[in-house]
């Protein structure tokens, strides 16, 4: 009897064990703190890929991430070789060519960097007429995107452009407000001659799912699920609160603008 039973469990764990499902995202490479690679480039850390394992986990589904430069990670999901990447915004580009959730993953400010002997208190419109950088690639606001009073000078990175504000080739620079803090703390030299002088917008992030894999629209309802799930029994919070932890920089603007989605 008793063999039987542990006979009927080993079914039931391996039956258990085949029923789990992994699947394989991509996950921008340099995007700190929020999404960024390992230092042996084979796996993504940060905000993002934390909320996004733990949402899928609690729906019974193993997100294996791997790292890839925003731009290239974007182009491998419109083309159906991926399932999906983050962090996205939605805006007049990406709305129509991916599959989005419905409960973003977090949301951040865009900001506004210039010299530090400059005003503090701008916003999107004192950036027209202006040379501004933005970084190839990325998801931008569609305020941002259709002011076509505003001259847009891209370059590879966002420290690229934090170096070209100092070094006096462009006016502005536009860049995500922690991952511009981020950068400042780790390139001292930068920090004396650049920062933050206003917010362009607030904005939700997502994963943007592929139309063109057949598992977009499956994943994108799976996900949504799990957020919603982890919002409602505490993970979301706990995976903030280490987050808040780890990086302290503007983490009272950090906790404003996820308020609502808690």
């Amino acid at each position: 009897m008793i063999l039987s039973r542990w006979i009927l469990l080993s079914v039931f764990l391996v039956c258990a064990v085949s029923k789990a499902e992994t699947i394989h995202l991509l996950g921008e490479d340099d995007w700190a703190p929020y999404s960024s690679a390992t230092s042996d480039y084979k796996d993504v850390q940060g905000f993002a890929p934390d909320i996004v394992r733990a949402a899928f986990k609690s729906q019974g589904v193993t997100a294996i991430i791997r790292p890839m430069p925003f731009a290239r990670c974007m182009m491998e999901v419109d083309k159906g070789n991926s399932l999906g990447c983050f962090d996205t915004v939605i805006n007049q580009n990406t709305k129509d060519s991916y599959i989005f959730h419905a409960t973003p993953l977090f949301q951040a400010d865009m900001m506004i960097y210039g010299k530090v002997n400059e005003k503090s208190g701008l916003k999107l419109a004192d950036l027209e007429g202006k040379v501004v950088g933005t970084t190839l690639g990325y998801t931008y606001p569609t305020s941002f995107l259709t002011n076509k009073k505003i001259i847009t000078e891209p370059g590879p990175t966002e420290k690229s452009q934090l170096m070209k504000v100092a070094a006096g080739r462009i006016q502005y620079a536009v860049l995500w407000g922690m991952t511009g803090e981020e950068l400042l703390k780790k390139n001292p030299d930068l920090k004396i001659k650049v920062k933050s002088l206003g917010r362009v917008s607030r904005d939700a992030l997502y994963v943007n799912f592929s139309k063109k894999h057949k598992d977009g629209a499956k994943y994108a309802a799976i996900l949504e699920k799990g957020i919603q799930t982890i919002h409602s029994d505490g993970t979301y919070k706990k995976i903030e609160s280490e987050f808040r932890k780890k990086y302290p920089t503007n983490q009272e603007a950090f906790s404003k603008k996820n308020a609502d989605l808690n």
